[in-house]
């Protein structure tokens, strides 16, 4: 795993900058960061400005790749019009971001940064080779990626992206520097490290559509507002290696800890669900981890994806959101889904619990 980090002021500024333009009603979208971020500024923003950002919203509105474009300005390889419109039109905003955000965070993304240079990523080449060997990826794991450290707010968890087809991973760490956090945010950047390798599997997202199809589809279910069934199923397989719910997979290397178990977690996601408090996240959480097992069977026996792993994504959110009013308590320890009928059906296989590090 090649990874650099760097703190870098005009990617930072044009992530706040799409932030504040508000243009964006994906499940990306980061709302209670709009609305701190908006908050600051309102009443200090010039007529200039506030056309400034009504003109990034309607450019990236209306483009037809719009996470491409972003992508251009981040890496600082602006090549198309729409990307040039936007860095002109973005100066008059370059003060306030400066002096609400800049001065006081580049600091804390510094030290960040310093961490992370100096951790030891290599500890995790064997696992992501695994995850890759599972996928059926092609991704080179020698190629460099470069992490943009960003600016955080109160209050708010790690966060990462990563835009399909570039070199890059956005990464968010806490706002406070906290040294001990250090293995929430390494699960962060493995999770967005993680999506890349997937991302070179026609395997996966070729069983994927198949599922959806027969499970999903078929039934008619709607997918959750914000989200579309691609980004659920690729969620759930990449929460399945590293998240900061149950840690995944790779929590075994970031965290010396077996292998999440479902029973380690159930009764917290019972209590979530039976009150209507389950978000999304939580949702694809759950997912991933019922399929972790399976995945780690898989990886031990130098089996690759098959529809068994993705069927079993199919049977949890078609009991989610098909079922909504069944009982929780009816989702018993998953493992098999018998062609995604969400029913569990007995184990074929034996569970292999990770390895204490």
């Amino acid at each position: 795993m090649d990874v650099v980090f760097s703190v870098d002021k005009q990617a930072a500024f044009y992530y706040w900058l799409q932030i504040v333009a508000g243009w964006d009603d994906s499940s990306a979208v980061d709302a209670k960061s709009l609305t701190y971020y908006t908050g600051q500024i309102h009443s200090v923003l010039s007529q200039e400005q506030r056309k400034a950002l009504h003109d990034v919203k309607y450019i990236l509105q209306h483009n037809s790749n719009p996470r491409q474009l972003l992508a251009e300005l981040y890496a600082g390889n602006i090549r198309s019009h729409d990307a040039r419109t936007i860095a002109e039109r973005a100066l008059s905003c370059m003060p306030l971001f400066e002096a609400f955000v800049w001065r006081d965070a580049q600091k804390t993304m510094l030290r960040w940064c310093d961490l992370l240079q100096v951790y030891d990523f290599a500890c995790t080449n064997e696992l992501l080779m695994n995850i890759k060997a599972f996928l059926d990826s092609t991704f080179d794991l020698y190629a460099t990626l470069t992490v943009y450290i960003l600016p955080n707010i109160p209050g708010a968890g790690v966060i990462g992206h990563r835009i399909s087809g570039t070199d890059f991973i956005l990464l968010r760490p806490y706002i406070e520097y906290r040294q001990s956090a250090i293995a929430n945010v390494v699960t962060v950047v493995l999770h967005e490290y993680i999506h890349a390798i997937e991302s070179c599997s026609t395997r996966s997202r070729a069983l994927m559509k198949q599922s959806y199809e027969t499970c999903i589809a078929a039934n008619h279910i709607r997918p959750p507002h914000g989200f579309t069934w691609k980004s659920m199923y690729i969620e759930a397989l990449v929460y399945c290696f590293a998240n900061n719910i149950t840690g995944g997979y790779a929590r075994t290397v970031v965290s010396g800890k077996l292998l999440p178990r479902i029973e380690e977690f159930q009764r917290g996601f019972h209590r979530l669900r039976s009150k209507g408090t389950a978000t999304t996240n939580d949702v694809i959480a759950w997912a991933g981890l019922c399929i972790t097992d399976i995945a780690a069977q898989y990886i031990d026996e130098g089996k690759v994806i098959d529809v068994a792993v993705v069927d079993r994504i199919s049977g949890i959110y078609k009991d989610m959101y098909l079922t909504k009013k069944r009982a929780y308590d009816s989702i018993r320890r998953p493992s098999s889904y018998s062609r995604c009928s969400g029913r569990a059906v007995p184990l074929r296989y034996n569970y292999s619990v990770g390895v204490e590090v």
